[in-house]
């Protein structure tokens, strides 16, 4: 298997400061993209430790072979190992935002959204807090495989709001949830097999505040180099006002043997120390 991958970052053009923050890792197979927000510098505090976090121990986890009771936070069963180590990583870093945003006042109230993407041979697993986004490409078609915890969101997934209306609310961009404003956290997560060709995008809202799926579809089908593709969304977020910082990473695999058919599943799950419930629900991948 083959990995392509790129990362780029860009304050915009209306903000001081880049709340913004990522990594990318090939060789441990991790890609991640944050987005905080707070008072003065909490916002940058809280992405960049955010991210630090969830690469560190997930490499120390890696590294190690811990088992999965040995991760932060209680393990769920119907996971892999590896999609455990990455569940613990966001609730340890969601512990550790949460801390320090109470014990230091010029903290208090910084928070961060995330987006995780690991790949292995076989294996992919993705994963979100917040309304940063990731994207597939598969077979012509664009999977958005995070959900974004909004007020609007959740409206729109009751049916009390049109989906059309909430491109325009002023509640779109209030989160129902991100690491560090409560002491546990609940993630979306998915495991599934990798396709060859499989193409997956990363981003913060400095992007899809401004271009919709449908362009960001005709992007990643037209350029192939993952550098040129994610410079081309940052500089469509500016022809356009780049009112916010804008993240993107993209992630693009070739060398892979067919998948089995398999289901997409997204889990979600309460990171209560005494509760071990766990709520899901299951989709297939378009064909």
């Amino acid at each position: 298997m083959l990995i392509r991958a790129s990362g780029i970052t860009d304050v915009g053009l209306k903000r001081e400061g880049n709340e913004d923050c990522f990594s990318t890792d090939d060789t441990l197979g991790l890609y991640v993209v944050a987005d905080g927000m707070g008072g003065h510098l909490a916002g940058e505090v809280a992405s960049k430790v955010a991210v630090e976090l969830i690469n560190k121990s997930f490499r120390h986890w890696m590294e190690s072979g811990l088992e999965e009771e040995e991760v932060f936070g209680i393990p769920d069963q119907t996971l892999t190992k590896r999609g455990n180590y990455i569940l613990g990583s966001i609730r340890l870093a969601n512990r550790v935002v949460h801390e320090m945003a109470e014990m230091h006042d010029e903290y208090h109230g910084m928070g961060t959204t995330i987006a995780v993407l690991a790949v292995f041979q076989g294996q992919i697993i993705a994963a979100n807090v917040g309304d940063s986004r990731i994207y597939m490409l598969r077979n012509g078609h664009l999977e958005r495989l995070s959900k974004d915890h909004t007020i609007v969101s959740e409206q729109v997934e009751m049916g009390i709001m049109d989906p059309k209306d909430a491109e325009t609310s002023p509640l779109k961009h209030v989160l129902t949830k991100n690491l560090g404003s409560a002491e546990f956290v609940t993630a979306e997560v998915f495991e599934f097999e990798p396709a060859d060709g499989d193409r997956f995008l990363l981003c913060t809202d400095g992007l899809t505040d401004l271009v919709n799926d449908e362009e960001i579809l005709q992007m990643i089908q037209a350029e192939e180099s993952p550098e040129v593709f994610c410079r081309n969304c940052v500089d469509e977020a500016l022809k356009r006002g780049g009112h916010d910082n804008t993240t993107v990473v993209s992630v693009f695999l070739s060398g892979i043997t067919p998948p089995k058919q398999g289901p997409l599943k997204r889990l979600g799950i309460f990171f209560a120390d005494s509760i071990t419930g766990v709520h899901k629900t299951f989709r297939k991948l378009k064909p």
